[in-house]
């Protein structure tokens, strides 16, 4: 496979192309000629339509995981340096395990190494189902460690076009605040997201997760509605006021709990044992 092969799935009007080279991405969503994703030009995994992030998503804190009482070091990113994000899936090359007219499995085998600073050995799946209506995305992370539990944390990173149209419709009480370097450190009480339409004038200039356990949300555009649901912590809004997207990010955990040492059942994976998660983005255009 060449570093620019794409993985064509469609199902009736609806049509999904993935870039395993670009950190098993999505590189465009559409249904009947109409992108349900941003699309735009470049190989980049920020040019993509859609990325992973596992082993943990959003920020961690100076690259520091605490677990067992221990500070555990973990890649700085430079791109969010001094903190760690969004796990590696996004930065790495996957790989086809499996791939048919309307549904591909990708998977990535990431050892400990000084590259990634990651502890804990593991492979990781996705496998993309598309349907007429919907994209399904699950994700599994398989821990390789020999005795150690490791974290895991997942999430996706869709981008959606922006026009003067676009609203989000969510339920969220609470919104983590930032440092000024990005990072979550303070949640509060927040009346934005209370079921009705928000606009996006409304959102311009966040950079915040937003706790809605097991989210759906509602993201309308003026020739499509988007759905995206799948259990987790609740959701990231990035909607920086210079660019011409926004994404609405579901994932499982907090951003920073990790680094925090906050960690709820399912964000360790006993040593040889397996985590999955589901994701759907449905569509009406």
């Amino acid at each position: 496979m060449t570093d620019n092969t794409l993985i064509h799935l469609a199902k009736g009007d609806a049509v999904c192309q993935l870039s395993p080279a670009s950190g098993g991405s999505i590189k465009a969503l559409e249904c009947g000629g109409v992108p349900v994703l941003r699309r735009k030009d470049g190989d980049h995994t920020l040019d993509m339509a859609c990325f992973p992030m596992l082993p943990f998503a959003n920020r961690i804190a100076h690259g520091r995981i605490r677990l067992n009482g221990q500070d555990r070091a973990i890649r700085v990113d430079p791109l969010s340096a001094p903190h760690a994000i969004h796990g590696h899936g996004w930065q790495r090359v996957w790989s086809v395990e499996e791939a048919g007219p309307d549904h591909a499995t990708l998977r990535l085998d990431e050892a400990t190494d000084e590259a990634n600073a990651w502890p804990w050995p593991y492979t990781a799946w996705q496998t993309f189902t598309l349907e007429r209506d919907c994209l399904w995305i699950d994700m599994t992370i398989e821990n390789r460690h020999e005795s150690e539990a490791m974290p895991a944390g997942f999430g996706i990173h869709p981008y959606f076009a922006r026009s003067p149209q676009s609203t989000v419709t969510a339920n969220a009480e609470v919104m983590w605040f930032n440092d000024p370097t990005g990072l979550a450190v303070h949640p509060q009480e927040s009346g934005l997201f209370s079921g009705a339409p928000v606009g996006i004038d409304a959102l311009e200039g966040l950079d915040n997760f937003f706790v809605a356990p097991d989210p759906c949300i509602v993201i309308g555009g003026p020739e499509w509605t988007v759905t995206l649901s799948g259990p987790g912590a609740g959701f990231h809004v990035y909607c920086p006021g210079d660019e011409d997207y926004f994404c609405i990010e579901p994932v499982s955990h907090a951003p920073n709990s990790f680094g925090r040492g906050e960690w709820g059942p399912q964000d360790l994976v006993p040593a040889g044992e397996r985590r999955s998660l589901r994701y759907r983005i449905a569509f009406q255009c």
